[in-house]
């Protein structure tokens, strides 16, 4: 017999030690007021730390830019990597957070302060492994990616420094997913603005020789080393220390198979999810790489890198609301009132799409005044603005896809976000890319155009899905 807890993906326990919270409107772990109102208090503290993201990542441009179009170029690539890290990773914290929601939402707070022990128990193995590789592989991620010997070099350099930071930022990752998914986005938020603020200082410091001879691109991961290894230890103390009925403790890392199960069983879907994409992206920049050849293919390739970094703008709204959708989905998941998570998941792409319009505008009307700023090569400004001033109008869609597909992991509905990736990156983008940008000889704009078809899929299937509402019967 199908129970009330199978249906709506809680285990029995959870539903068992909600029965004083269940009937509330709202979790206890969430803002009061209406759904409006809570993902606006929610997202607005991610906000500001995705616009400290963006600016370390804006400084890191500028500098590279400043110094050769292949530094560019070199530090645009590697910023890819560290983000296929991060979808990396996602193979715990999805799992995690929908775990850590729904148990907030049940009023379970003893199998939320136990996720987060095997979690992180979890992010060691990964962080440590990812790291070990990207040293290894890093010649053959720069052989791949790039077509000449300088911006070769500078590449591998720049990601073996770099691997040596992946363990913090998989601590860091683990316990600030575990605190937005119960309703805490502001601590998180703290650290990684102190983290941006040391990324910064250093960076420039060592790329300009303030402290002793200038190191180039070395100079500029070493600034993003250090500032993980920093984010990562305040997120251990605090762990340590407990929040939230949230605390590391050594009993809680002996392996629990049970949790583990169940966060595998989101997460394995959503790290297969993650592989998809970075598979996609990088044969996405392959293709972006020859849309020409010599001199104006690294101009292409430095043009694109440079419109990545600004298009960073668009995913501060996005992965704010999209994380304030996922917290809500997985709580109201939890406190068994399914037609309010729904809801919330529309309220906050309606929302991000608002303000990705706005990034929109300013894209069209100021592209020439930011290729100018981040790089001093005509030929990357002569194909980098024709082609933004494009990239401008898919900014909406790609937010609220994005929001979308991450409410949809907030349920834990990871094998269908699986088959978005899949559809939209194999099947969509990298084949668009390269019958845009190379068969039929459109560059940068042809190959984009498999980019823009590839959000517009992610937005329409994630909507669909939402209407659907198989997401809402999801266990984890």
């Amino acid at each position: 017999m199908t129970t009330a807890s199978d249906r709506l993906g809680v285990a029995p326990e959870s539903l068992s030690r909600a029965a004083g919270t269940a009937a509330a409107s709202i979790p206890p772990a969430l803002p009061r007021g209406p759904l409006s109102r809570q993902v606006w208090v929610l997202a607005l503290p991610m906000l500001g730390e995705q616009v400290g993201n963006f600016l370390v990542g804006l400084v890191d441009t500028w500098l590279a830019g400043h110094l050769s179009k292949e530094a560019t170029a070199a530090v645009g690539t590697a910023a890819y990597v560290g983000w296929f890290v991060g979808l990396t990773f996602m193979l715990v914290s999805t799992g995690a957070a929908a775990l850590v929601s729904r148990s907030f939402g049940a009023g379970d707070r003893w199998t939320a302060g136990r996720t987060l022990n095997q979690a992180f128990l979890l992010m060691l193995v990964l962080g440590t492994g990812t790291g070990l590789l990207a040293v290894l592989l890093a010649p053959f991620f720069a052989a791949f990616l790039t077509q000449t010997a300088a911006a070769r070099d500078l590449l591998s350099i720049y990601l073996r420094i770099d691997a040596l930071g992946y363990l913090a930022l998989g601590i860091f990752t683990v316990v600030s997913t575990v605190l937005r998914a119960s309703g805490d986005t502001r601590t998180p938020m703290a650290i990684m603005l102190l983290v941006n603020i040391v990324n910064v200082l250093v960076a420039s410091s060592l790329v300009f020789g303030w402290l002793g001879p200038s190191l180039g691109v070395r100079g500029i991961a070493w600034g993003t080393v250090i500032a993980r290894c920093i984010g990562g230890t305040l997120a251990l103390v605090l762990a340590l220390a407990g929040w939230r009925d949230l605390r590391l403790t050594l009993g809680g890392l002996r392996p629990d198979p049970g949790i583990i199960h169940r966060i595998l069983r989101v997460g394995l879907p959503g790290g297969a999810d993650a592989l998809i994409m970075a598979v996609a992206q990088l044969l996405f920049i392959k293709v972006i790489a020859h849309t020409a050849s010599g001199p104006a293919a690294t101009a292409n390739y430095a043009a694109h890198m440079i419109a990545v970094r600004m298009e960073a703008i668009t995913y501060l709204p996005a992965m704010a609301w999209m994380t304030a959708a996922a917290t809500l989905v997985g709580q109201y998941l939890g406190a068994r009132q399914p037609r309010r998570a729904a809801r919330a998941a529309h309220v906050a792409a309606v929302q991000g799409a608002f303000l990705a319009t706005g990034v929109g505008v300013a894209f069209f009307f100021l592209a020439e005044a930011i290729f100018a700023a981040f790089s001093n090569d005509p030929d990357v400004r002569a194909v980098g603005v024709p082609a933004f001033r494009l990239l401008a109008f898919a900014q909406p869609f790609l937010c609220a896809g994005i929001i979308y597909v991450g409410a949809l992991r907030g349920a834990g509905d990871t094998r269908f976000t699986l088959l978005v990736s899949t559809i939209g990156g194999l099947l969509v983008r990298v084949p668009g890319a390269y019958l845009g940008g190379i068969v039929l000889g459109g560059g940068l704009i042809g190959a984009w155009c498999g980019m823009w078809a590839d959000n517009l899929v992610r937005l329409l299937l994630g909507l669909a899905r939402h209407l659907h509402g198989g997401w809402k019967r999801i266990r984890v």
